[in-house]
């Protein structure tokens, strides 16, 4: 029995599911970097977003500091009203007047 020599010109079985496995890694790779920049995207986005909520949040409260002389003497009327207790009217209860 003699070892002979093999033709190095044919790529060996092991060899092309190696260039096999690496193409689809380096796929895999391609597809991870995008997806990550797709959600760094997003990310700025929606941090954007918050900035832009906390700006608004920041302006209501600084308007609603703010007291308006057009509406105060109408706020305090209404007000007043609510707590003052109308006088003469019943208390409420149904009264059955039948019996």
């Amino acid at each position: 029995m003699s070892i002979s020599a093999t033709n190095s010109a044919t790529p060996s079985l092991q060899s092309v599911l190696l260039s096999v496995r690496l193409a689809q890694a380096r796929r895999d790779v391609d597809q991870a970097e995008a997806k990550a920049q797709d959600l760094r995207t997003q990310a700025d986005a929606a941090q954007n977003q918050a900035q832009q909520s906390r700006g608004r949040v920041s302006d209501l409260s600084q308007r609603s500091r703010q007291t308006d002389p057009t509406y105060q003497t109408q706020l305090q009327a209404g007000q007043s009203a609510l707590t003052a207790k109308p006088q003469g009217q019943t208390s409420g209860r149904f009264v059955n007047f039948s019996a």
